[in-house]
């Protein structure tokens, strides 16, 4: 058995800055990786009759089958890699909330391509394991290189990104959600075309990382999601009101929501902010990002 970790990501900043004539969108995002992960193991057995992939989940409200990123990354991986005649039998121990924007799928995803490579002697290299997780989704290039990444394009655009020290995050999320194609319907009816709308600044974030200022991340960080998913998901918005109330040095939606994520600077009260969080109900995590 053979295990790899599927870490988390939130958006630091992230802004949808126009829409493609093929109904893509352009944007501008800084991705950080967390330390909140999944677990994926795997157990292969090679020289059997006929190449078979099996998966199991400890979530069973994911697709266990074709339907599931993780199964998905397997089958194009072997068929990229020209394998064939082996069993993969892979296991998601979900810890990651589902819909959240916190890109569990994806991680997921660059996790068993990671390790399926690593099985393998890396027989496919990075650029072609991000080609493959291209197809897969938007996410999935970020979630194979991990660390901070200034993104752009459709998220395929990456560049890594100098920072200071790690901070202490707190994820918080509430039940319930909007799927992301129907958040960048819902920015659509806000923007038009985009035509007129003014992009907001992305290099205060990155300042504010390479200088390790975690106080200029309050003025720093944004999600354009926030103006149309905070309106009809009240409690994620009482959640960010809740991350900064309780000492937070800045809370933000990650990815099209609806998880929040506050910043603090003290281990202690960001564990005191999360078991009241619990207390509400709602799923609530520490963790700390990844360089």
């Amino acid at each position: 058995m053979i295990y790899e970790n599927a870490n988390a990501k939130i958006n630091l900043f992230l802004d949808v800055v126009g829409r493609r004539e093929d109904g893509y969108h352009d944007l501008k995002s800084c991705m950080q990786t967390v330390s909140l992960s999944d677990t994926i193991s795997a157990e292969i057995t090679e020289d059997v009759p006929e190449t078979e992939i099996l998966l199991t989940c400890s979530d069973k409200n994911l697709a266990a089958d074709e339907k599931n990123l993780a199964y998905r990354a397997a089958a194009l991986y072997l068929e990229t890699a020209g394998i064939t005649n082996v069993r993969v039998k892979l296991h998601v121990e979900k810890r990651i909330p589902l819909s959240a924007g916190l890109g569990g799928g994806s991680a997921d995803a660059a996790a068993v391509l990671r390790l399926l490579n690593r099985y393998f002697k890396n027989r496919l290299s990075h650029e072609e394991l991000s080609r493959i997780g291209g197809k897969l989704g938007a996410d999935v290039p970020f979630c194979l290189t991990g660390g901070t990444c200034r993104c752009e394009g459709v998220g395929d655009i990456l560049t890594p990104v100098t920072t200071g020290p790690d901070y202490t995050v707190l994820i918080a999320k509430a039940d319930g959600g909007v799927s992301t194609p129907e958040a960048f319907r819902l920015l659509d009816d806000l923007h038009g075309d985009f035509a007129h709308y003014t992009p907001h600044d992305a290099e205060k974030i990155y300042k504010a990382l390479a200088g390790g200022n975690v106080h200029a991340l309050s003025h720093a960080a944004y999600n354009a999601f926030e103006d149309v998913i905070l309106p009809i998901h009240p409690e994620a918005a009482k959640l960010k009101t809740f991350l900064l109330d309780r000492g937070a040095v800045t809370a933000l939606m990650s990815g099209s929501g609806p998880s929040v994520f506050g910043i603090f600077v003290s281990d202690v009260r960001a564990e005191v902010c999360a078991a009241a969080i619990r207390k509400m109900g709602f799923f609530a995590a520490v963790c700390r990002t990844v360089g």
